[in-house]
């Protein structure tokens, strides 16, 4: 017979696999726009700091795959992305500037710039 400790370290343990984050959570359906990721739009740059006159970094390519959000100015409402529908995603993210990483450069960007993959 199982003791009743193994039992609930078991079902613990099972429960605890299903709240592991998956490649699947970070897709368009993702529950936080940190947890998306973005492919570009557009050909852009990535910039040393939020402001648009700010020095271009690196060149950002239409159809860059993998881009990832680091934060954003403004902030999301989180509760609005976790239940949006995609069309309401790039709506909210046309007005921010997000700090992003992307092929291990880091730098920011107009999330207008950016569709969820």
């Amino acid at each position: 017979m199982i003791s009743t400790r193994k039992a609930l370290a078991a079902t613990l343990l099972m429960m605890g696999s299903f709240a592991l984050p998956t490649v699947a959570d970070a897709g368009k359906g993702a529950q936080s726009p940190y947890d998306t990721l973005y492919v570009v739009l557009t050909d852009t740059y990535l910039r040393a700091a939020p402001e648009e006159a700010s020095a271009r970094k690196f060149p950002l390519a239409k159809g860059t795959e993998g881009v990832m959000m680091r934060w954003c100015r403004n902030e999301f409402s989180f509760r609005d992305w976790a239940y949006g529908s995609l069309s309401q995603r790039r709506k909210m993210l046309q007005s921010r500037v997000c700090e992003v990483q992307v092929d291990g450069k880091v730098g920011f960007v107009d999330a207008k710039f950016l569709d969820p993959m």
